[in-house]
Protein backbone atom coordinates (compact mmCIF):
# COMPACT_ATOMS: atom_id res chain seq x y z
CA UNK A 1 0.00 0.00 0.00
CA UNK A 2 2.84 2.45 0.82
CA UNK A 3 4.49 1.78 -2.54
CA UNK A 4 1.31 2.63 -4.47
CA UNK A 5 0.91 5.78 -2.40
CA UNK A 6 4.47 6.88 -3.31
CA UNK A 7 3.83 6.47 -7.05
CA UNK A 8 0.53 8.30 -6.77
CA UNK A 9 2.33 11.32 -5.28
CA UNK A 10 4.98 11.21 -8.04
CA UNK A 11 2.28 11.16 -10.75
CA UNK A 12 0.50 14.01 -9.01
CA UNK A 13 3.60 16.24 -8.64
CA UNK A 14 5.49 15.39 -11.86
CA UNK A 15 3.28 17.41 -14.27
CA UNK A 16 3.70 20.51 -12.11
CA UNK A 17 7.48 20.09 -12.16
CA UNK A 18 7.52 20.22 -15.96
CA UNK A 19 5.08 23.12 -16.10
CA UNK A 20 7.33 25.13 -13.79
CA UNK A 21 10.43 24.29 -15.83
CA UNK A 22 8.75 25.26 -19.09
CA UNK A 23 7.67 28.64 -17.72
CA UNK A 24 11.33 29.64 -17.45
CA UNK A 25 11.72 29.50 -21.28
CA UNK A 26 9.22 32.32 -21.80
CA UNK A 27 10.06 35.97 -22.30
CA UNK A 28 8.44 37.97 -19.46
CA UNK A 29 4.86 38.91 -20.32
CA UNK A 30 5.22 42.42 -18.89
CA UNK A 31 8.49 44.28 -18.66
CA UNK A 32 9.74 47.84 -18.98
CA UNK A 33 12.16 49.14 -21.58
CA UNK A 34 15.04 51.52 -20.79
CA UNK A 35 12.68 54.50 -21.06
CA UNK A 36 10.31 52.95 -18.50
CA UNK A 37 7.67 52.19 -21.14
CA UNK A 38 5.75 48.99 -20.54
CA UNK A 39 6.53 46.26 -23.08
CA UNK A 40 3.84 43.58 -23.33
CA UNK A 41 4.72 40.68 -25.62
CA UNK A 42 1.09 39.84 -26.34
CA UNK A 43 0.49 43.44 -27.50
CA UNK A 44 3.65 43.55 -29.62
CA UNK A 45 2.75 40.25 -31.27
CA UNK A 46 -0.91 40.99 -32.04
CA UNK A 47 -0.23 41.83 -35.68
CA UNK A 48 3.49 41.15 -35.96
CA UNK A 49 6.12 38.56 -35.18
CA UNK A 50 8.44 39.66 -32.39
CA UNK A 51 12.15 39.20 -33.05
CA UNK A 52 14.31 39.40 -29.94
CA UNK A 53 17.91 40.41 -30.56
CA UNK A 54 20.32 39.78 -27.71
CA UNK A 55 23.45 41.90 -27.35
CA UNK A 56 26.64 40.51 -25.82
CA UNK A 57 27.55 43.86 -24.29
CA UNK A 58 26.95 47.52 -25.09
CA UNK A 59 30.57 47.80 -26.24
CA UNK A 60 30.42 44.80 -28.62
CA UNK A 61 31.33 46.15 -32.10
CA UNK A 62 29.88 43.12 -33.90
CA UNK A 63 26.59 43.50 -32.02
CA UNK A 64 26.49 47.19 -32.93
CA UNK A 65 27.04 46.32 -36.58
CA UNK A 66 24.28 43.70 -36.33
CA UNK A 67 21.72 46.30 -35.22
CA UNK A 68 22.79 48.67 -37.99
CA UNK A 69 22.54 45.89 -40.59
CA UNK A 70 19.02 44.99 -39.45
CA UNK A 71 18.01 48.66 -39.37
CA UNK A 72 19.27 49.08 -42.93
CA UNK A 73 17.30 46.01 -44.06
CA UNK A 74 14.08 47.16 -42.41
CA UNK A 75 12.15 47.32 -45.69
CA UNK A 76 12.90 43.64 -46.26
CA UNK A 77 11.97 42.64 -42.71
CA UNK A 78 8.76 44.69 -42.89
CA UNK A 79 7.61 42.33 -45.65
CA UNK A 80 7.74 39.56 -43.06
CA UNK A 81 5.74 41.66 -40.63
CA UNK A 82 8.48 41.75 -37.97
CA UNK A 83 8.92 43.98 -34.99
CA UNK A 84 12.06 43.95 -32.88
CA UNK A 85 13.05 44.00 -29.25
CA UNK A 86 16.66 44.32 -28.06
CA UNK A 87 17.86 42.65 -24.85
CA UNK A 88 21.11 44.04 -23.48
CA UNK A 89 23.18 43.67 -20.30
CA UNK A 90 24.67 46.61 -18.46
CA UNK A 91 23.45 49.94 -17.21
CA UNK A 92 20.67 51.97 -18.79
CA UNK A 93 23.03 54.80 -19.78
CA UNK A 94 25.24 52.43 -21.78
CA UNK A 95 22.22 50.83 -23.45
CA UNK A 96 20.82 54.26 -24.35
CA UNK A 97 24.18 55.16 -25.90
CA UNK A 98 24.07 51.93 -27.96
CA UNK A 99 20.57 52.83 -29.16
CA UNK A 100 21.77 56.32 -30.11
CA UNK A 101 24.84 54.94 -31.94
CA UNK A 102 22.81 52.43 -33.94
CA UNK A 103 19.64 54.52 -34.40
CA UNK A 104 17.76 51.27 -33.93
CA UNK A 105 14.11 52.38 -33.57
CA UNK A 106 12.76 49.58 -31.39
CA UNK A 107 12.53 49.01 -27.62
CA UNK A 108 15.69 48.17 -25.70
CA UNK A 109 15.31 46.16 -22.51
CA UNK A 110 17.93 46.05 -19.77
CA UNK A 111 18.62 42.50 -18.57
CA UNK A 112 19.45 43.04 -14.91
CA UNK A 113 21.52 40.19 -13.48
CA UNK A 114 21.05 38.34 -16.81
CA UNK A 115 17.67 37.09 -15.55
CA UNK A 116 16.05 36.93 -18.99
CA UNK A 117 19.16 35.57 -20.72
CA UNK A 118 19.24 32.74 -18.16
CA UNK A 119 15.71 31.72 -19.20
CA UNK A 120 16.97 31.10 -22.73
CA UNK A 121 20.34 29.62 -21.70
CA UNK A 122 22.14 32.66 -23.14
CA UNK A 123 23.74 34.08 -19.98
CA UNK A 124 27.52 34.46 -19.96
CA UNK A 125 28.21 35.40 -16.35
CA UNK A 126 29.09 37.69 -14.87
CA UNK A 127 28.09 40.48 -17.33
CA UNK A 128 27.44 39.26 -20.88
CA UNK A 129 24.73 37.63 -22.98
CA UNK A 130 25.28 35.19 -25.84
CA UNK A 131 24.33 37.11 -28.99
CA UNK A 132 21.27 35.61 -30.65
CA UNK A 133 18.25 36.29 -32.82
CA UNK A 134 15.04 34.72 -31.50
CA UNK A 135 11.55 34.72 -32.96
CA UNK A 136 8.96 34.70 -30.20
CA UNK A 137 5.48 33.23 -30.25
CA UNK A 138 2.55 35.32 -29.00
CA UNK A 139 2.95 33.76 -25.54
CA UNK A 140 6.66 34.67 -25.35
CA UNK A 141 7.96 31.17 -26.08
CA UNK A 142 10.64 30.51 -28.69
CA UNK A 143 9.49 29.79 -32.24
CA UNK A 144 12.98 29.85 -33.76
CA UNK A 145 16.42 30.90 -32.60
CA UNK A 146 19.90 31.35 -33.97
CA UNK A 147 22.57 31.91 -31.32
CA UNK A 148 26.00 33.27 -32.12
CA UNK A 149 27.46 36.16 -34.05
CA UNK A 150 30.93 37.01 -35.26
CA UNK A 151 32.92 39.29 -37.58
CA UNK A 152 32.21 37.00 -40.55
CA UNK A 153 28.78 35.75 -39.48
CA UNK A 154 25.67 37.76 -38.76
CA UNK A 155 22.52 36.04 -37.59
CA UNK A 156 20.35 38.55 -39.46
CA UNK A 157 21.23 36.61 -42.63
CA UNK A 158 20.05 33.38 -40.98
CA UNK A 159 16.85 35.20 -39.96
CA UNK A 160 16.34 36.45 -43.50
CA UNK A 161 16.98 32.96 -44.91
CA UNK A 162 14.58 31.38 -42.41
CA UNK A 163 11.77 33.87 -43.07
CA UNK A 164 12.48 34.32 -46.80
CA UNK A 165 11.12 37.88 -46.59
CA UNK A 166 12.24 38.71 -50.11
CA UNK A 167 9.76 36.21 -51.54
CA UNK A 168 6.78 37.23 -49.40
CA UNK A 169 3.86 38.66 -51.30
Amino acid sequence: MARGHKYFIIYLILPFYFIGAKEDKFFPKNIFDIDNNKVVISDLSKNKTVCLITIKSVSCPVCTEQLIRIRDRMKEFNRCNLTFLVLAPGGKDGIKELRKRTKFPFPFVQDKNLEIAKRFDLAIPPFEIMPAVILLEKDGSVRWSKPGRGPDYYSDQALSDYLDCVNWI
